[in-house]
């Protein structure tokens, strides 16, 4: 899963061992991942949610797969925020390209976008008011030279609860405290809205397979036990998200209250465990532009949609590689 730079194999925030190298690619870029950075980001996404919303209320009343529409939504605004181009996903309504399809080819293709886009962004004339990340990276390059070119092309490269959410997004909708397009700021004082989001989190981690280190040569101490240097241990994030002693004993329930109802201590514990997105130096990178997608596109929907199950099986399908995948997720939007 590294991608690739002038045909030779490199790895990545994702794939590289080396303490050291992972912390050399990470600080040059670390700030344009931070959350004090996705106001920057913000009208990318928003313009993809309107091509959104406009599509569905062309479809309205018409069975649509919402799994589909949310990796087309999800890939352009990646591709709106690196490079303020969107792949066509929605407009077009296809997987273009089919890079979907051959998700599997997904890092080699992602290398030749970036290899493009860059030239492209070279030979252009500057447009001082670009805040994707490709011009934030390219002048963090021009004016300090701490990321080469080779690092630059690694980071390129249940109804109650339903009706709660609805009922909390229309109030602050009543009360003025959402904009045209619900920003960042004001989806976090959605208290119920953020409950929701990291109880679904917790029940379907992005990731399904395990999470893997190596012990360091020196070896160490792991619950106790003394694990020699080499060995490759790890977590499982949905093993965890249901050990009944951090998250209850309803943890197969999806019930956003657990979150809001705890003690302040055993909040703290269940954030500990919460490993939706890695947990410590390796924690996903892109976090919180994940985060922000998902707090400003969620009330965004709700408040102009109602969303009904569409489908004759009472449930989605959900599919286990590295990542989990979500199919047949059949619904019709209708407008409110």
């Amino acid at each position: 899963m590294a991608p690739f730079y002038q045909d030779t194999k490199m790895d990545s925030l994702f794939t590289t061992r080396d303490p050291a190298y992972h912390n050399a690619l990470k600080k040059p870029i670390a700030q344009l991942f931070s959350m004090t950075n996705m106001r920057n980001y913000e009208p990318h996404a928003d313009e993809c949610t309107a091509i959104f919303l406009k599509s569905m209320k062309d479809l309205q009343g018409k069975p649509v797969d919402l799994a589909i529409w949310l990796q087309w939504y999800a890939f352009d605004v990646i591709g709106n925020i690196t490079f303020q181009r969107k792949f066509g996903f929605m407009e077009q309504r296809r997987d273009v390209d089919h890079m979907i399809r051959g998700i599997d080819e997904a890092l080699k293709y992602v290398k030749v976008i970036t290899e493009d886009e860059i030239e492209r962004y070279d030979q252009e004339e500057k447009d001082t008011g670009r805040t994707d990340f490709l011009a934030q990276i390219r002048g963090k390059q021009a004016k300090d030279g701490s990321i080469s070119q080779r690092d630059e092309m690694n980071h390129l490269s249940n109804n109650l609860v339903y009706q709660k959410l609805v009922a909390e997004i229309e109030e602050a909708d009543r009360n003025g405290g959402l904009s045209e397009f619900v920003t960042y700021e004001e989806c976090l004082k959605l208290t119920y809205l953020q409950a929701v989001i990291k109880e679904a989190m917790r029940m379907h981690p992005g990731v399904g397979f395990p999470l893997e280190r190596f012990v360091p040569p020196e070896g160490a101490v792991i619950c106790g036990t003394h694990l020699p240097g080499g060995t490759n241990i790890c977590m499982s994030a949905p093993t965890v998200h249901y050990d009944k002693a951090i998250f209850g004993a309803d943890v197969h329930e999806f019930r956003p209250e657990r979150w809001l109802e705890t003690t302040p201590d055993q909040l703290k514990t269940m954030d500990r465990a919460f490993l939706a997105f890695g947990y410590g130096a390796r924690t996903c990178i892109g976090k919180n532009i994940s985060i922000m997608e998902m707090g400003k596109f969620v009330p965004q929907i709700f408040r102009h949609f109602d969303i009904e199950w569409a489908s004759p099986k009472p449930e989605w399908e959900t599919h286990a590689a590295w990542f989990w995948k979500q199919s047949e997720i059949i619904v019709k939007f209708v407008s409110r």
